[in-house]
């Protein structure tokens, strides 16, 4: 809600320098009920205001985020990863093994990385063997635990590390690289989830709002 407000205060500052010029187009509009989105005359003054909070959203305020998320990245790095292996022993994705494949050859470069590494447990019962905290923590987390699929690295070595290590993909050179995902708690990285969660969550709403306002006032110019 406050990410909401925040902007919705930077767009009716501009509103305030965006009055009626009382052009010759004759509109019916009720200046009283004005929205951001309607559609105004080709030379209202409003427009101005439309045109001029799309700007702001495209330039301004997604370079301070941007800048931010290189924050949240840069704090990333006073962190090392401490052989767990949680993250080879237990990954997990909201996609089923074949709709990962299926989005692997849809260009999806993530899943492709994923689906060349990582192998399915055959059931829920699997994982909590190999990491029953871990699973009983994302019980309490999620309303329906279900709904996540778990897989494993098959390269783990007898000593528990990985056996390709230098040949390791990105997607297990950069975990995590989401400070939203869950962490067990044996992750060397959970101290940084915790430290940026709060921040990286206000991004990722302001992100969602940004990019909503962009699509309705883009329509809205046409």
């Amino acid at each position: 809600m406050r990410a909401q407000q925040a902007v919705d205060f930077q767009l009716d500052a501009i509103k305030k320098r965006s009055l009626c010029n009382n052009c010759t187009e004759n509109c019916d509009i009720d200046f009283n009920k004005i929205t951001i989105f309607q559609k105004f005359p080709k030379h209202c003054r409003y427009r101005f205001w439309q045109e001029a909070a799309l700007n702001l959203l495209e330039n301004k305020i997604s370079k301070d985020i941007y800048e931010k998320i290189q924050t949240i990245e840069e704090k990333r790095k006073n962190y090392a990863c401490c052989k767990c292996t949680s993250c080879c022993r237990l990954a997990s994705s909201e996609y089923s093994y074949e709709e990962l494949k299926v989005r692997a050859e849809n260009g999806d470069e993530f899943s492709r990385e994923f689906v060349s590494i990582f192998v399915p447990y055959n059931n829920i019962e699997e994982p909590k063997k190999v990491y029953p905290e871990y699973i009983e923590m994302l019980e309490k987390e999620m309303e329906d635990i279900s709904k996540l699929h778990f897989y494993y690295c098959p390269k783990l070595g007898e000593d528990g590390l990985c056996s390709d290590y230098e040949n390791r993909p990105d997607i297990c050179r950069v975990f995590p690289n989401n400070p939203l995902v869950s962490l067990p708690e044996k992750c060397a990285f959970v101290e940084w989830k915790h430290e940026v969660e709060i921040t990286a969550l206000t991004l990722h709403a302001l992100i969602d709002i940004i990019g909503f306002y962009k699509e309705k006032l883009t329509e809205a110019l046409k």
